[in-house]
């Protein structure tokens, strides 16, 4: 099942709608290929381009292994929880330490 196409377009209205911090709950998804990981990679840059940021979690599996094998763990920063989120105070520094 394709389901690339609603995902892509789902991150941009979000972010769009000022929702720039957003969590991607893979615990679904067993495959992902170079489309989908292009689109969380898209939604990452937009969402840190509105000031934002883009975590994934429940990643699992064949994804997990595609992460690891692609470097993008360490891009998109998997959390195994929403218990694991930065608080905003944290994450601004966080940004302020990155840019």
């Amino acid at each position: 099942m394709s389901t690339g196409p609603q995902l892509r377009q789902t991150l941009v209205s979000t972010i769009s709608e000022g929702n720039a911090w957003l969590v991607v709950d893979l615990g679904q998804v067993d495959f992902i290929d170079s489309t989908g990981l292009g689109i969380l990679i898209g939604g990452l840059k937009r969402a840190r381009s509105q000031g934002g940021d883009l975590k994934v979690m429940g990643v699992h599996g064949h994804v997990h292994r595609v992460f690891e094998l692609t470097g993008l763990g360490e891009v998109l920063a998997p959390i195994a929880s929403i218990a694991d989120l930065p608080t905003p105070s944290t994450s601004t520094e966080h940004q302020g330490a990155t840019q």
